[in-house]
């Protein structure tokens, strides 16, 4: 009998056929992005020969190597309920074998798109080192027990990050075009690059910025043109929920009378999931009038600004501004606004801080780590990053003029307030979020080697539960 499935691993499942897709031949696919996403509960399956391996293309780092003349194994040792993503150097062997793994009865199975020309166009990192031919195929382990205190340590650290697949690279200029600032929240199994709020959090933080070095106010058609506009420079705009927000707020909008007959045919959690991430468009009006309120956050750092945006530096009404043109620009059609829900609650046991000890430029390669640890948690902030990350915000804003009602008069006065309260911004969320936690510095140096350094100890006197 196969064990009920946890609810990280559900929603693994859903946010996978989410993004899966059938071409015209029937192959199902997934982006590249996708597969760079994932944290270790998607199967990375390489289809390809011995040589291929280490050629010109590489590998994805983490990925299993199974011949396709050993596919029908696949099943027997990795379940048919597992997320599976296959790899070839293109996409047509890879669909081949996700065809015939469907065929097998694996339900979650897709070939990614393009392929390995296709990642390593995108600037996504590779390794040609001979030891992927040993990675055995093998279930995900279940995570270990807490550590009685719950705090992490510098060697769980050390281990989860030293672990092959844990940590994926990315040039910052891909980044910029195609990858996502996701939330320094520690319930996220994907790799990513993490700052406070991830997208959204640093468009509220720019425009706060904005807003202090012009002493002008943004009305609510500015900031929706600024976010249609920043999805057509930027590509990705990531905005997270989590199950436990989504509970709690489901018997409010039943309660609501303008929603009775739209919410009657919705009894299953998929029917759930759809009509939140896109209501019919009669009672959006509705939805977005409970979205806005500051229970109906699934993201802590959002909440907290909402809630206490003395604390912050930002005008009360500014982020309910930014979650609405999200959410008119999403349920517009736009593609780009991604919603995602977290599963479970916070339990991080760690702020770990992640650095380069290299000046960054255009092309450096930057890790995105999975703030996962083997099942526990840890809040992840890439502060060199998001330096850079939002220096090129700043400019996006000195660069689409024509949307604001002022231009600011001193360029670097921008640039200086948005790292200013970008500092703020972290500090106000982590004392409540991360109040007595460990902090740690990875640092990583040439290649990937890195070093991890406790930078503050455990305080369980001032430790809060979320």
């Amino acid at each position: 009998m196969t064990p009920e499935a946890t609810l990280a691993e559900r929603l693994v499942r859903v946010n996978f056929v989410e993004r899966r897709v059938r071409n015209a031949a029937g192959v199902p696919t997934v982006p590249p992005e996708y597969a760079a996403d994932v944290g270790k509960r998607v199967a990375i399956i390489d289809v390809r020969e011995d040589a291929e391996l280490t050629g010109p293309l590489g590998h994805i780092p983490g990925a299993v190597r199974v011949p396709m003349a050993e596919l029908a194994r696949i099943p027997s040792v990795l379940g048919v309920e597992q997320v599976t993503v296959v790899v070839s150097n293109y996409t047509e062997r890879a669909g081949r074998a996700a065809l015939y793994l469907e065929a097998l009865g694996m339900q979650y199975v897709a070939a990614m798109e393009g392929g390995m020309h296709q990642w390593k166009a995108m600037g996504l990192s590779t390794s040609r080192l001979t030891l992927f031919r040993g990675r055995k195929l093998e279930r995900v382990p279940p995570p270990p027990p807490p550590p009685p205190d719950g705090f992490l340590t510098k060697e769980l650290i050390d281990a989860h990050v030293g672990r092959r697949g844990n940590v994926k690279w990315m040039t910052l200029a891909a980044f910029l075009t195609r990858g996502r600032r996701s939330c320094v929240d520690g319930r996220d199994d994907s790799g990513v690059i993490g700052t406070p709020g991830g997208d959204m959090g640093e468009l509220c933080l720019a425009l706060a910025a904005w807003e202090t070095a012009t002493g002008a106010t943004l009305e609510q058609a500015h900031i929706d043109a600024l976010v249609q506009e920043w999805v057509d420079t930027f590509g990705r705009l990531y905005l997270h929920s989590d199950t436990g927000t989504i509970n709690t707020l489901i018997p409010k909008l039943r309660a609501d009378p303008r929603l009775t007959k739209a919410l009657e045919p919705l009894s299953q959690p998929m029917h759930w999931r759809n009509f939140m991430r896109g209501p019919p468009r009669e009672v959006q009006e509705a939805v977005l009038e409970w979205y806005l309120k500051p229970e109906a956050m699934g993201c802590g750092h959002l909440r907290l600004m909402t809630l206490y945006p003395e604390r912050y530096g930002v005008r009360p009404g500014l982020v309910q501004q930014v979650m609405h043109g999200f959410w008119t620009t999403r349920w517009k059609g736009a593609p780009e606004p991604e919603y995602v829900v977290l599963g479970g609650g916070h339990a991080e046991g760690a702020v770990v801080n992640v650095t380069l000890d290299e000046s960054l430029w255009t092309f450096s390669k930057v890790p995105l780590l999975s703030p996962n640890v083997d099942g526990l948690q840890m809040f992840v902030n890439h502060p060199q990053v998001a330096q850079q990350l939002r220096a090129h915000v700043a400019e996006f804003l000195l660069r689409v003029e024509g949307l604001l009602p002022v231009v600011p008069r001193d360029r670097g006065a921008l640039i200086e307030t948005v790292g200013r309260l970008g500092q703020q911004h972290l500090t106000a969320t982590l004392s409540v979020l991360a109040a007595g936690l460990p902090v740690f510095e990875v640092c990583f140096h040439e290649g990937e080697e890195f070093t991890v350094t406790e930078v503050q100890a455990a305080d369980p006197t001032k430790r809060k539960a979320h």
